[in-house]
């Protein structure tokens, strides 16, 4: 594929994003670009002039009066400021121990991320860090999260050391790991967090290779072309744009998270179901990231004129006098073989009091066979708006609240077969409720 790549791999110190990333750029033809250096290079700089890393108005005016050269050696990115080469100094044990503190101020974060930026001249870049996917590279949609148990990560880092014939204890590296993420995750610049869209590698029973190959397969997925022809876009589009404006002027509908949902790649939105109004709110939030599949009952399609409508806009006839409807399934899971996006209803049909409801056994099924990850969705207020037991339309405002993605390892790791089919339900309407307690105690606000 000749487009350029930026893959953006994020996490804790330890998670294996270092191993990963250079693995990753040697097979898809990538530059690697440990991020992380620029900064213990910073700090290398201050230790190494005697400037104090606590102090950004001291720390200032030697970055600025420095120089830095970039060059390319073996498919990595290497730099020396002001003519020196840090190289293995980069690792000792006062830079990591003050990068910390360099690293959350804002005007090193604002010089750092200006320089990564300007990297992408270099082609395709496989990036690691603590901020690519949220701050330096939020459009790319190749954004990992790699994190592993704080255990299997002081293993690791006490591993490094010993084999650079450093001598600290692995309780000592376990202190100073947990040191690290409570300043890395707290810090006001940048903080470590997971970013919109990114997807989720618990590397903790993983090997270098079983890492890589969740990732270049989750890359492989992103990039396989849409090959269902069955949303006409304009058709979409127009009831979207209508259906929104409707939304938000009756119901004043706002959206949170919807970055959460990935703009390419085979994808399910799995949302709760309590009233008429859900598939047009959760269809007309998600158009800002893609058109999304949809299932109805097939007597809607029984008119005439709604049955080419729905047609039109990919809506998948679904016949609920059988049960689980077979036909319907397999067009579901060949669409998300194909990368496109499918909106589904975990429980099945509308709440009888707006309370979520468990899920039906046939939402496992789907998502095992679909094999893609899992967007959980939270709609709140439109029961009070139009319930099946409401008095009619009534004017509440409506909010959709997407939730962080449920990856295909996640998913794998509840078993497979038949007995695995209602754990993926109850996972995914865990992953709802807790997007509901998070909303109504006030938690999200973006």
């Amino acid at each position: 594929m000749s487009k350029q790549r930026i893959i953006a791999i994020d996490g804790p110190a330890a998670s294996g994003k270092s191993t990963v990333a250079r693995e990753a750029a040697k097979r898809l033809n990538c530059v690697y670009v440990d991020s992380g250096a620029f900064y213990r290079g910073v700090t290398w700089k201050m230790l190494r002039e005697g400037v104090n890393t606590k102090n950004p108005l001291a720390v200032l005016p030697v970055l600025l009066k420095s120089k830095w050269k970039f060059e390319v050696r073996d498919r990595a990115v290497f730099f020396s400021i002001d003519g020196v080469e840090p190289g293995e100094a980069l690792r000792d044990k006062d830079v990591r121990e003050a990068v910390s503190d360099i690293a959350a101020m804002p005007a090193v974060r604002k010089f750092v991320v200006s320089n990564l930026r300007k990297l992408k001249k270099l082609g395709s870049l496989a990036m690691e860090g603590r901020d690519i996917g949220s701050v330096v590279f939020p459009k790319t949609p190749y954004k990992f999260y790699l994190d592993a148990n704080p255990e299997e990560r002081a293993k690791r880092r006490h591993a490094e050391l010993i084999a650079r014939g450093e001598t600290e204890k692995a309780q000592e590296v376990m202190e100073s790991l947990e040191r690290r993420d409570k300043k890395d995750s707290t810090r006001k610049a940048a903080p470590l967090k997971i970013a919109d869209g990114a997807y989720v590698i618990d590397t903790s029973e993983y090997d270098v290779e079983g890492v890589a190959r969740v990732l270049l397969g989750r890359i492989s997925d992103l990039e396989k072309p849409r090959s269902d022809k069955m949303i006409n876009p304009i058709w979409y589009r127009i009831a979207c744009k209508f259906l929104g404006m409707g939304l938000k002027v009756c119901n004043n509908i706002q959206a949170y998270g919807v970055q959460n949902v990935p703009k390419s790649g085979g994808v399910i939105i799995a949302s709760n179901h309590a009233s008429y109004l859900d598939p047009p709110a959760v269809g007309a939030c998600s158009r800002r990231m893609r058109m999304t599949h949809f299932m109805a009952r097939d007597t809607l399609f029984k008119n005439p004129l709604m049955g080419a409508f729905l047609h039109r806009v990919g809506v998948i006839p679904l016949d609920r006098e059988r049960g689980g409807d077979l036909k319907a399934m397999k067009t579901a899971i060949q669409l998300l073989k194909d990368g496109a996006c499918v909106a589904l209803f975990p429980e099945g049909t509308r709440s009888p009091d707006g309370n979520l409801q468990p899920a039906k056994p046939g939402i496992g099924f789907l998502v095992a066979k679909g094999a893609a990850p899992v967007v959980p969705v939270y709609v709140h207020g439109s029961y009070e708006a139009w319930s099946k037991h409401s008095d009619g339309f009534q004017r509440k405002p409506i909010n959709v609240i997407y939730g962080k993605l449920i990856t295909q390892e996640e998913i794998q790791a509840l078993g497979r077969g038949k007995a695995a089919y209602p754990l993926i339900g109850d996972l995914i309407m865990q992953r709802i409720a807790e997007l509901k307690q998070k909303f109504e105690a006030g938690e999200i606000t973006e």
